[in-house]
């Protein structure tokens, strides 16, 4: 019997590789790894102050810094794999020459000896000591304070922005903020509390979709032409101002998914007036003050809070409230805020789930820097990107990301409706099942007449955008009903991907009764009613 052939094993190569050019030393100062440190002249103080250029793209893994001698004498040696959900590097050299990361770089991504064995970083021995570098990262604008304004203790809850103006008088911006009490001090039994869902807001901050030079441009179909589309000044701002960072809907120069949002920086689409480019119509934060105003409008009396309170204080932040409504894009909730909810439907609250696509991606916090969000896309989902595999358990707190309904969490399980398609063409009205007309349900119904419901609107019918549909085999209540249906989506919807098995057929509005959006009813096992509808 011959032996068999085995391909020989290449012994392990190291290299050493020495840079060219003289070492440029200012002085005593920090050691910038990933960029280099410049002077530059400073006219306000007539002197020199330093200047950090020229960002890496790129891994750097293991790092060690030693002295060039016979005898070489090791500075800092960094390992990149300890404190992974911190800003902070560790040196293990014993010389204590720890370091701080600066606007967020890429962290819990593998490293030059990962051989996927584990792909999990909380639970790997090794094959995470890398740090993603990227030259358009930024966390913190770190802008001067130009003036502070105080709240008034007895300021209601809601949205509020400070509205300033250029010195010509020809432009101005309204930044907005959001004020929430820590704790209640009347009953709030006879009020609704609405929830912005600023963890959307933060994924979707200063998103550059549009930007056809760039490699995640949205691909909104051959007869769109964005010239035509209606827009906000807030756009043609966001397309000017590249310099105020990206949206985890896009991707770095170096074409690696952002993973990280900030709210420490101008954010413009979070804007009273922004109008989103690729609908031409309200869109998250701008959509949701439309609820308030309805609100107002009709007198209903109400309390605001924020994805942020549900996240740090869990159902105690919705404690006293009868009624829950949630936002109108619902998209990323944390862990904790999904579990806010679930407690307060099972303690017998109500909820209104007023959204489309929503409960529908994995968020990742530190409650110790509120203003970072991670998102880390997988292998499924309508994506702008995927992670690379390895890489999709996050950072900050070491919950696995991707889709909720991957985790067996869906939208479905909790309000009975889950995202099924998107698309950009005219929404379509909702139409009444005869359920609706029982009268265990027909309350809901006081004076609406006729079978059609919302027929007019910003986007055409209520359904439309992103929709979602009721499926038991998604985690929909058996018990819920069906109050209406859309009435049936053109061609210019798609079904999502994750409802697909096999090879892509019959995935278009006309061509599968699976795109479709749903308005659904239940009463919940705490008692509480869930109602749902894309609106």
């Amino acid at each position: 019997m011959k032996s068999p052939i085995v391909e020989p094993v290449h012994p392990a190569s190291a290299f050493e590789s020495q840079l060219d050019g003289e070492a440029l030393v200012y002085g005593r100062g920090p050691l910038h790894i990933a960029a280099t440190q410049q002077r530059v002249a400073d006219n306000t103080q007539c002197s020199l102050r330093s200047h950090v250029t020229d960002f890496f793209n790129g891994r750097i893994d293991s790092l060690t810094l030693k002295t060039f001698d016979k005898q070489p004498v090791v500075l800092a040696k960094y390992d990149f794999s300890l404190e992974i959900s911190s800003d902070q590097i560790l040196d293990i050299s014993g010389r204590g020459n720890h370091g701080v990361l600066v606007n967020a770089p890429t962290r819990a991504v593998k490293g030059h000896n990962w051989d996927g064995s584990e792909c999990d970083w909380t639970r790997a021995q090794f094959g995470y000591g890398a740090i993603h570098f990227h030259d358009d990262d930024l966390d913190d604008a770190n802008w001067e304070t130009d003036f502070v304004i105080t709240i008034p203790p007895n300021a209601r809850s809601g949205a509020y922005a400070v509205e300033v103006e250029t010195s010509n008088g020809q432009d101005t911006d309204s930044i907005t903020f959001f004020v929430r009490p820590t704790g209640w001090t009347s009953d709030n039994s006879n009020k609704v509390c609405f929830v912005f869902s600023t963890f959307t807001y933060l994924a979707y901050a200063n998103e550059r979709l549009y930007d056809t030079s760039r490699q995640n441009t949205a691909d909104l179909g051959p007869g769109f032409d964005i010239n035509k589309v209606l827009k906000s000044p807030e756009f043609y701002k966001m397309r000017r101002r590249v310099d105020l960072g990206l949206s985890c809907y896009d991707r770095h120069n170096d074409g690696s998914g952002v993973c990280y949002s900030s709210s420490k920086r101008p954010i413009l689409n979070v804007r009273p007036g922004y109008i989103m480019w690729a609908f031409s119509r309200p869109r998250e934060f701008s959509a949701d003050l439309m609820m308030l105003g309805f609100l107002e409008q009709e007198g209903i009396p109400y309390e605001t809070l924020t994805d942020h309170d549900l996240h740090a204080r869990g159902a105690s932040a919705l404690q006293g409230f009868s009624t829950v409504i949630t936002g109108c894009h619902p998209e990323y909730p944390s862990l904790q805020s999904f579990r806010a909810y679930d407690a307060f439907a099972k303690g017998g609250g109500n909820l209104m789930y007023m959204g489309g696509n929503g409960f529908y991606w994995v968020s990742g916090h530190d409650v110790n820097r509120p203003h970072r969000v991670e998102v880390r896309r997988g292998d499924t989902g309508v994506r702008p990107y995927s992670l690379p595999g390895g890489e999709h358990i996050n950072s900050l707190d070491g919950q696995r990301g991707g889709l909720w309904r991957s985790r067996g969490m869906s939208c479905n399980t909790l309000f009975g409706v889950g995202f099924c398609a998107q698309g950009t063409g005219l929404g379509v009205p909702y139409r009444r099942t005869e359920a609706s007309r029982d009268p265990k349900q027909s309350w809901m119904f006081t004076g609406v007449e006729g079978d059609l419901i919302g027929e007019f609107g910003f986007g055409g019918g209520a359904s439309g955008d992103e929709i979602d549909r009721f499926d038991v085999g998604n985690g929909s209540p058996e018990e819920a009903v069906i109050l209406a249906t859309s009435t049936g989506h053109s061609d210019d919807f798609g079904i999502a991907i994750e409802d697909l098995s096999y090879p892509a057929l019959n995935t278009l509005g006309t061509q599968t009764n699976l795109i479709r959006s749903d308005v659904v009813y239940y009463v919940g096992s705490g008692g509480g009613g869930v109602f749902s509808i894309n609106w």
